[in-house]
């Protein structure tokens, strides 16, 4: 969506309320004297199902309780462009604007600053972050990445324990295996074979290292076999118990940032299936709903400061789009007009943006001032982290209620005494999202557009993914084919040298053109597909992009070697099988990806198209926005991050048993990733996102299927070698299946209990340092917000911000906080 709106303030009815106690018990007094006409709202003990009113008295009198910002009024604003105000459509753009853009959203902490020495704090007046950073160190620990939030620092302590998962492996089972494997003979064994008439003499696998090191070298080893049985079955024992300890560790990190950062998520709910279409003030109400029913226990006290309302913005999505349309005209007239940025008809289209800019801030004041166009969902914070969550612990909800209340258009029958309702629906409320977690152009959409579009992201998912195995498929058996028939000319003297080298180029040229396919092409695709989906949470979106995109890498990958190799050619361990050609993909996967991820093409483009545009200077033609855009480092994507790692563990796994030096090129090419990755989000990214848990936490359900995988792949390499299944694979069938059936999270909680030792603070406190806030994020209210913020940072009756803010803490409070002002 384009945010072509941020030079202009606007002109909303959207006053905060005083965060004093004096007035908070007015506050207080003056909602519980609307109860009379709120009975439905209240969690009573005496059933009541009257109709919510609100008479037009009673919305002029509290209509300016709708903004609740902390202890600053939000005063209203020209919406005219001034000399000396940011405009985000401004041509010729300004480069210095944009350069310090870019350094304020470099993934670097903001620099310590002495509050008494500091007389302006300067910030980027796009996006409210500081401009002064310094950067992180190469060698620090990836817990200083805990001020973007925990998200990050997690996906580092994932690599960690990915890398110790296969060297356990590598220490307890495939070391033996490939000591074993070395030593073995079964390869060597010389087979006679007739062929035309001759007796042909080779021996049973071809001459390499790969086959050498493998499970084939050892067919006539039986004491071995069995000993490889054994020393997986123990290891898949010990990674076990490293995975459940794997999920305290990633608890203890998120409990250890969670303590040390204040963010707007710890004091908000998110509060769904709210009413529409009525003529109330929403904020108000909602205020006035959670301060006095929304907790069973009356004896506490319940405060609610600050209430954002979600919007259904697509209209002002379309006139975005238009506006877009109207600076490519601009720009076409700048180029007819020899670039003159004067001429009458470059003037004309600036007129008509302007017209249109004026448009789009008219319909979002009506939004916020008369609630059109409210979504039924809202962001609601508390004045500490314990209201919050004695409110979410009162009101639970199952997933069964919420389909019911979907298939009544919100209404839901039978519903109790304590159920906190309005109009008959049942309020839904669950922790809330970061606000840079929030994607706030699809957070409107429907249950039932969600689930179309999703059935439709998945039929498309299955429809592409069919095509690209088949493809790849075709390519890969006509590969074999080719192998085959080339091996049988060389045993009858009639395959020449250069034959030979063309065929096992042409095999390295399109094994790496599939492995291409699937790092850039299904990447590509799987993101528009799930893109398609509209999901409302940038966490969701990325675990939605993981599971489809590992899903599909493995495939590709492994499964249809599987086919092609194993059950259709039976070409195990012959010239161009399956031992080769599993072989050669953990070598390219072992390298590949650590290999582009440094070289990183994507920066040196960027880094490329980037001077070649500042070298235009003002024939550039871009906006004020694209040119902060194009000073920014790409963005840093973490979904993709656990793919690759995901695909690894897997294949690992699964043909770890056959071909254990694949274990060892697995383990150091994470090892060599983790470095690379860490540098590049310290250098070469820009972080736009926080991140939770809960993607760390799926990541480690699929991490676990690597259980199954092992199992899986014992038991079918064991019998597709000796033509047996042993006893102690089913049993490690069995185990697994288990295994993935186990609430291994309260396992884990039960076993490593992780306390949490935060120091409760309140709203007022802890959102001094709030480096974005769900008002700042919202499309609707991001302008005049925005604005605000930059204010009151760089503002001349404030002339030392920091210093204000240890001084208001020490009056308030009687102590300061604890002076960390990182950026989630």
């Amino acid at each position: 969506m384009n945010q072509s709106s941020y030079n202009q303030h606007q002109s909303h009815a959207n006053n905060q309320i005083d965060q004093h106690d004096q007035e908070i018990h007015g506050q207080s007094n003056q909602s519980k004297q609307q109860q009379q006409s709120h009975p439905e709202m209240q969690k009573q003990s005496q059933p009541s199902q009257h109709q919510h009113l609100h008479n037009d008295q009673s919305h002029h009198q509290h209509s300016n309780h709708g903004h609740m910002d902390g202890d600053h009024e939000i005063h209203h604003a020209s919406n005219d462009h001034h000399e000396d105000h940011y405009n985000p459509l401004q041509m010729p753009c300004d480069w210095e604007i944009a350069r310090k853009h870019a350094l304020s959203r470099r993934t670097a902490q903001e620099k310590k600053k002495d509050p008494l020495k500091t007389l302006q704090i300067e910030t980027c007046p796009c996006c409210g972050f500081e401009v002064d950073r310094e950067d992180i160190p190469y060698c620090s620990d990836p817990m200083a990445l805990s001020f973007l939030g925990s998200g990050f620092t997690l996906f580092y302590n994932y690599l960690r324990y990915c890398i110790i998962i296969l060297f356990i492996q590598l220490l307890v089972k495939q070391l033996h295996n490939l000591y074993t494997n070395f030593n073995g003979s079964y390869c060597s064994h010389i087979k006679r074979e007739k062929m035309e008439g001759h007796i042909i003499e080779e021996p049973y696998c071809p001459e390499s290292i790969f086959l050498r090191l493998s499970l084939a070298n050892k067919l006539d080893n039986r004491e071995a076999l069995e000993m490889m049985q054994v020393l997986n079955f123990i290891s898949i024992f010990i990674i076990m118990f490293v995975l459940i300890y794997f999920r305290k560790s990633q608890r203890q990190i998120d409990t250890t940032i969670d303590e040390e950062q204040l963010t707007p998520a710890d004091y908000t709910i998110c509060v769904k299936n709210i009413p529409t279409g009525l003529s109330v003030d929403y904020k108000y109400e909602l205020k006035n709903l959670f301060e006095n029913y929304s907790i069973l226990d009356s004896t506490k006290q319940i405060i609610v400061r600050k209430v954002v309302l979600v919007y259904d913005i697509e209209e002002i999505i379309e006139l975005e789009k238009k506006l877009d349309q109207l600076l490519q005209s601009k720009k076409d007239a700048i180029k007819q007009s020899n670039f003159n940025f004067h001429h009458e008809s470059v003037k004309k289209i600036d007129e008509e943006i302007e017209h249109l800019e004026h448009q789009i801030h008219k319909i979002e004041e009506e939004y916020e001032t008369h609630n059109t166009n409210f979504s039924g969902i809202a962001f609601i914070s508390f004045d500490d982290e314990s209201m919050k969550q004695l409110v979410l612990q009162d009101n639970p909800h199952t997933q069964w209620e919420r389909m019911r209340s979907h298939i009544n258009r919100g209404q839901l029958k039978s519903l109790t005494n304590n159920d906190l309702q309005w109009h008959g629906q049942k309020l839904f409320l669950e922790q809330a999202p970061e606000p840079n977690d929030v994607d706030w152009e699809f957070i409107h959409i429907t249950t039932s557009e969600k689930i179309f579009k999703r059935v439709r992201a998945w039929v498309y998912y299955i429809l592409f993914e069919s095509a690209a195995f088949f493809i790849i498929y075709l390519i890969s058996h006509r590969l074999a084919l080719l192998g085959d028939e080339a091996h049988e000319e060389e045993l009858k003297g009639k395959l020449d040298q250069d034959t030979k080298r063309k065929i096992n180029i042409m095999s390295f040229s399109i094994s790496m053109t599939i492995v291409l396919f699937n790092k850039f092409g299904v990447a590509k695709i799987v993101h528009y597909i799930v893109d398609d989906e509209k999901i409302s949470n940038k966490t969701k979106f990325q675990i939605s992009f993981v599971y489809k995109y590992a899903l599909a890498l493995f495939l590709n990958a492994a499964i249809i070697s599987f086919l092609v190799d194993i059950v259709i050619l039976k070409n195990v361990k012959g010239a161009g099988g399956f031992i080769q050609n599993e072989s050669q993909i953990f070598v390219l996967n072992a390298i590949f990806p650590p290999f582009i991820w440094c070289v990183d093409p994507w920066s040196l483009c960027k880094n490329i198209w980037r001077k070649y545009i500042m070298s235009k200077g003002d024939k550039a033609l871009l906006t004020q926005q694209e040119a902060n855009k194009l000073m920014e480092e790409p963005d840093y994507l973490s979904a993709k991050r656990y793919s690759d790692v995901m695909k690894t563990m897997w294949f690992t796994f699964m043909y770890g048993t056959a071909i254990p030096l694949g274990t060892l090129f697995s383990a150091f090419g994470i090892l060599i990733y983790y470095f690379v990755d860490y540098y590049n989000i310290l250098r070469r990214r820009t972080v736009k996102e926080s991140i939770s848990i809960q993607l760390s936490t799926e990541m480690i359900e699929m991490l676990e299927y690597i259980i199954a995988w092992c199992a899986f792949g014992e038991m079918i390499m064991t019998y597709t070698f000796f033509k047996e299944v042993s006893k102690i694979d089913i049993l490690l069938i069995v185990l697994a299946i288990l295994y993935q059936q186990l609430p291994m999270e309260d396992i884990s909680e039960y076993l490593f209990p992780v306390e949490n030792n935060e120091e409760i603070k309140p709203y007022a406190e802890g959102s001094a340092s709030f480096d974005t806030d769900y008002d700042r994020e919202n499309p609707v209210t991001k302008h005049q917000a925005l604005a605000e913020w930059n204010k009151r940072q760089q503002s001349a009756d404030n002339p030392h911000p920091k210093n204000q803010k240890i001084l208001a803490q020490q009056d308030e409070f009687g102590f300061a906080g604890d002076s960390h002002f990182g950026r989630r």
